[in-house]
């Protein structure tokens, strides 16, 4: 019974590990919704046009006619 314990303990450890990278990666800072499209840096470095409804970022799309 204490080995079953101790791998549980081990695989928990383990999965939170590998979850803080994938946490702190999605952690950027949103730009200020305070109208109603925001230009903002994409992830390749390229301006990208986001959509925020009611103060928050909706979707972003490539900036263009």
């Amino acid at each position: 019974m204490k080995l079953a314990i101790g791998i549980v303990v081990i695989l928990l450890a383990i999965a939170s590990l590998l979850a803080v990278p994938l946490i702190a990666h999605h952690e950027w800072a949103s730009p200020d919704c305070a109208s109603h499209i925001v230009m903002v840096t994409g992830p390749d470095g390229s301006p990208v046009e986001c959509v925020c409804l009611d103060g928050a970022l909706s979707t972003c799309f490539n900036p263009g006619p």
